[in-house]
């Protein structure tokens, strides 16, 4: 096994996740025998807690995960939270004031447990695009719609607010917030579920390379020791901040530009190749060495 590389930090969709949001067996099976092999293995993810337990649990992973882009870091076996970084109330006030200038709909992203509550939207709230219908049907066990107007939540810290339209609108958006709220970051991702794009605003503390250095100094791992892989813009920082990066077959711009190697070929498949060529490991049930 090549002793660089002590920490593997994986994103799922579009680089580990099939395009039905599954792991393929192959995939879960690199993942098992890298922390076998006492490698530390982190999800890295933009989705929800409780959207990202059933893949990680699925493939028999234990430890830690980043999700909400590095908001929230939690216990994959107990789903306790490990570390958060909520918006603080005067952010949300001014991502929601920008976006109701331009007559966008918020979609808060809240840390309560599993269940109502963990997304939260105005009822009767604008929909041009489908998005917020979408996700009604989608995450409908965790979806809660309040009275507007939406100012505060009480119980639950905000990780993120997401709106959704097209990509000049929904940049044009996060160049507004950043400017009137500097603690604010953002970014646009194409939407995978809905045509149309997606602006995540978050804490400017919150992203997933935070959330991975947190996991690493718990295992004592050194930047340099860990390798990245993911496909966005979300990943942009978790990119150019590992000893070695990989942009997955299909990435986007910024993440092409952030990865210190580019991936072809045929998406999670070649993500995986590449993991067994970094860590020098063979066929799905080899030895491996010592270092």
């Amino acid at each position: 096994m090549d002793c660089r590389y002590r920490m593997l930090a994986f994103d799922l969709d579009g680089t580990l996740l099939e395009a039905d949001g599954s792991l393929a067996a192959a995939s879960a099976a690199c993942l098992r025998e890298l922390a076998a092999r006492g490698i530390v293995v982190a999800a890295a993810t933009g989705r929800r807690l409780w959207s990202a337990l059933p893949r990680l649990r699925g493939a028999g992973l234990v430890g830690s995960c980043v999700v909400h882009n590095g908001a929230l870091v939690a216990d994959i076996a107990s789903a306790d939270t490990l570390a958060a970084t909520p918006l603080a109330p005067a952010e949300i006030a001014g991502i929601v004031a920008r976006l109701r200038e331009r007559g966008l709909a918020p979609v808060w992203f809240t840390d309560a447990p599993r269940g109502p509550r963990e997304i939260l939207h105005e009822d009767g709230a604008p929909d041009p695009t489908g998005f917020l219908a979408w996700y009604g049907r989608y995450a409908s066990a965790h979806l809660t719609r309040v009275a507007p107007p939406l100012a505060t939540v009480a119980g639950e810290a905000v990780l993120r607010v997401v709106t959704h339209g097209s990509a000049a609108a929904m940049t044009a958006l996060v160049a507004a917030v950043e400017a009137a709220v500097p603690t604010v970051r953002g970014f646009v991702q194409r939407e995978m579920a809905v045509p149309g794009f997606r602006a995540e605003l978050l804490s400017r503390r919150a992203d997933k390379w935070q959330g991975i250095r947190f996991v690493a100094r718990r295992h004592g791992v050194e930047p340099a020791e860990i390798v990245a892989v993911g496909d966005d813009a979300n990943d942009v920082e978790l990119l150019r901040g590992a000893g070695h990066s990989l942009a997955a077959p299909g990435a986007t711009p910024p993440a092409l530009a952030a990865a210190k190697e580019a991936l072809a070929g045929d998406g999670p498949r070649a993500v995986v190749a590449a993991l067994r060529r970094l860590f020098a490991l063979g066929g799905k049930d080899s030895a491996g060495g010592d270092c």
